[in-house]
C-alpha cells in the first residue's frame, strides 16, 4: 500500500460515502464528525457522507465534509440515497464510493459506482457472517440481507472490515480476493485516554457519584442497544457482589434509550444504589470514567470491533469481555484483560471478582493493555491506513490490475 509520506502532495481523493446514519452527525464537535474531516484531510479532497438519518436536508462541517440526510423511513432509503448521490456527484465528482455495510447501502453504492464510472468499496464495521446471534434476532430477515451481501461483495472493487476472524469468513467462505482486502479498525483518538488524570480529580468524580474512594468499581460504557446485553451484565454484577459486597456498576448510557426494561432487570437482580447510571457522557468526560474506575466490563453478544475496550486499555484499565470477534482483535487473553464466552455471566463474574481482589494484577494487565493499544491502535497510523486503501483502489481503477 502506497502511503503518502510526510510533505508529499498527492491528487485529491473524493469520496461518496453511503451509511445508516448516525445522530451526533449534526455536532460539528462529536467524534464521527472530527474523524471524517481527518479522513478528508488526509485524503486532501472531498467527502460526501449521504445518511439515513434525521430530516432531508444537509449540514456543511468544512468545505472537505457534508452530511446529506435521507429523512424518512429506512425502507426509502435506496431512492433517496441514489439521488442524493447523482446530485452530489454533479458537484464533486466522487474518485471512490464506499459503502458502510454490504447490505442496502452496499447496493445503491454498486449502482452509483457503475454510472460514475469509478470503483465501489464495501466496509463491513461489524461481524454479519460469522455472528450466528446477529441472524438469530430477525431469521428470515437477516439471512435474506446475507444473500443481498453475497451479491454486492462479489460486484465490489475492495473490501475493509475491522477483525480478522470476518476477513477469514470473506475468503474461506465467499471466495473473495485477499488482495483487495484490509481489515482497517475505526480510527481511536487515544490522547485523551493516554493521559494519567490526578487522584485528587477522580475521587471527585467517584464523590459526584456517591462512591467512596476504597469502593471497587466496574465500569460500562455504551448505548444500550439489545446487542449489548445489559441484562447479562446485571446478572453479573450481582455474582460479583456476593464475593465482593462494596463493588458498584456505573454505567455510563442514557438508560432510555434501551429496547428493554432494564429497571426490572435491576429489580429482579436485587440490586439498587449499587448501580449507578451515569447518563450519557461527551466524549471530552469519558476519560475521567475510565480511570476513576478499577475494572471494565463488555457483556455483548457481537461486535465488530469495540472501540471501548481500546478506550478502556488506553486509560490503563483491564477489561473482562465476552468472546466476540471485535474483543478478540483487541484483548489478548490472561495478559490485557480476560475473554469469557457469550452470554456466560457467571465467567464474567468470576474474571471480575479476580481482578477486584486482587490489585497488583489488575495494575499489570492494565500497564499491559496501555501499551498495547498504544502499539496497535495508533490513530495515525489507522487513518493513514485507510485513505491509503482508498489511494489504492483509485490508483488501480485509473490503470493498475487488481491482485
Amino acid at each position: 500500500m502506497s502511503d503518502l509520506e510526510p510533505g508529499a502532495k498527492r491528487d485529491p481523493v473524493n469520496v461518496l460515502m453511503l451509511g445508516v446514519g448516525n445522530g451526533v452527525l449534526r455536532d460539528a464537535s462529536s467524534e464521527p464528525v472530527r474523524r471524517h474531516l481527518e479522513y478528508a484531510h488526509r485524503a486532501q479532497g472531498h467527502i460526501d457522507l449521504i445518511v439515513a438519518s434525521g430530516k432531508r436536508g444537509h449540514v456543511e462541517h468544512s468545505p472537505a465534509l457534508r452530511v446529506l440526510y435521507t429523512g424518512g423511513r429506512r425502507l426509502m432509503y435506496p431512492g433517496v440515497a441514489l439521488r442524493l448521490a447523482r446530485k452530489a456527484a454533479r458537484e464533486f465528482p466522487p474518485d471512490l464510493v464506499t459503502s458502510q455495510d454490504p447490505f442496502g447501502t452496499a447496493l445503491v453504492g454498486l449502482l452509483v459506482s457503475r454510472q460514475l464510472g469509478c470503483p465501489l468499496l464495501v466496509q463491513n464495521h461489524s461481524s454479519f457472517y460469522t455472528s450466528p446471534e446477529w441472524v438469530r434476532e430477525r431469521p428470515v430477515f437477516f439471512r435474506s440481507l446475507l444473500l443481498l451481501g453475497r451479491f454486492t461483495l462479489r460486484r465490489a472493487d475492495g473490501y475493509r472490515l475491522v477483525n480478522s476472524i470476518e476477513a477469514r469468513y470473506y475468503t474461506e467462505h465467499l471466495g473473495l480476493s485477499p488482495g483487495r482486502m484490509r481489515v482497517l479498525p475505526v480510527p481511536c483518538q487515544l490522547g485523551q485516554f493516554l493521559e494519567h488524570r490526578e487522584l485528587g480529580e477522580l475521587r471527585s468524580k467517584r464523590a459526584a457519584m456517591g462512591i467512596a474512594a476504597e469502593d471497587p468499581v466496574c465500569l460500562w460504557v455504551g448505548r444500550p442497544a439489545r446487542v449489548k446485553r445489559l441484562p447479562v451484565l446485571l446478572q453479573a454484577f450481582r455474582l460479583i457482589r456476593i464475593r465482593v459486597p462494596r463493588a458498584r456498576l456505573v454505567l455510563v448510557t442514557d438508560p432510555c434509550q434501551a429496547q428493554e426494561d432494564l429497571q426490572r432487570v435491576q429489580d429482579k437482580e436485587g440490586l439498587g444504589d449499587e448501580v449507578i447510571w451515569a447518563g450519557s457522557a461527551g466524549f471530552a468526560e469519558l476519560p475521567l470514567y475510565y480511570q476513576m474506575a478499577d475494572v471494565f466490563l463488555f457483556s455483548s453478544a457481537y461486535e465488530g470491533f469495540g472501540r471501548v475496550l481500546v478506550e478502556a486499555g488506553a486509560a490503563g484499565r483491564p477489561a473482562v469481555s465476552t468472546r466476540t470477534a471485535g474483543a478478540q482483535q483487541i484483548i489478548q487473553d490472561g495478559r490485557t484483560g480476560y475473554l469469557v464466552d457469550i452470554g456466560n455471566a457467571q465467567a464474567l463474574a468470576d474474571r471480575a471478582v479476580q481482578l477486584l481482589l486482587h490489585p497488583e494484577l489488575r495494575a499489570r494487565m492494565g500497564q499491559e493493555a496501555r501499551a498495547c493499544v498504544r502499539e496497535q491502535f495508533d490513530p495515525d497510523k489507522a487513518f493513514d491506513a485507510i485513505v491509503g486503501q482508498w489511494r489504492e483502489m483509485v490508483e488501480v481503477a485509473r490503470g493498475a490490475s487488481v491482485p
